[in-house]
């Protein structure tokens, strides 16, 4: 057996890592309110513009597409959902967790030049793509002048 010298400041890093994730694990579980109601877990979103189009995309591995809600409303577009706990698993056999569970939510603001109506979206290898079209500018409308 060999021995090892005690290091008190190893000990209390060590220490401050496991209270950081007992309060991570609490504070994931509510909405810091107190009042216990689940605050839900925010996935991984990229967005970016087109000439023509914004494109967003949120990986959402294991949830199907009927499982996703998409409404847009006074210029914000909301994403929700839930990603439930796969049910022949249980928690006693679990040596690590890291894969977040239960309800997502996903808000984006709206720039003006999107078209509401042509908004579409698609479902693909756990990935929910949006199609954000912008709105058609009708070009400048010369005007002549005819003298007088």
């Amino acid at each position: 057996m060999a021995i090892q010298r005690w290091d008190p400041v190893r000990d209390l890093v060590e220490l401050q890592n496991r209270l950081n994730r007992m309060f991570e694990d609490v504070l994931s579980r509510s909405d810091g309110s107190g009042d216990g109601i689940a605050a839900g877990w925010h996935p991984p979103v990229d967005l970016h513009e087109e000439p023509n189009r914004y494109v967003l995309r949120v990986d959402l591995p294991g949830v199907t597409a009927d499982e996703v809600d998409i409404q847009i409303e006074n210029g914000m577009l909301r994403l929700r959902g839930e990603r439930g706990v796969d049910e022949s698993e249980t928690r006693e056999n679990h040596m690590r967790v890291e894969r977040p569970h239960g309800p997502f939510s996903v808000q984006v603001a709206l720039p003006p030049s999107v078209d509401a109506q042509r908004v579409r979206a698609s479902h693909r290898n756990g990935v929910v793509e949006v199609e954000l079209p912008k709105r058609q500018h009708d070009p400048p409308n010369r005007i002549d002048i005819t003298p007088r």
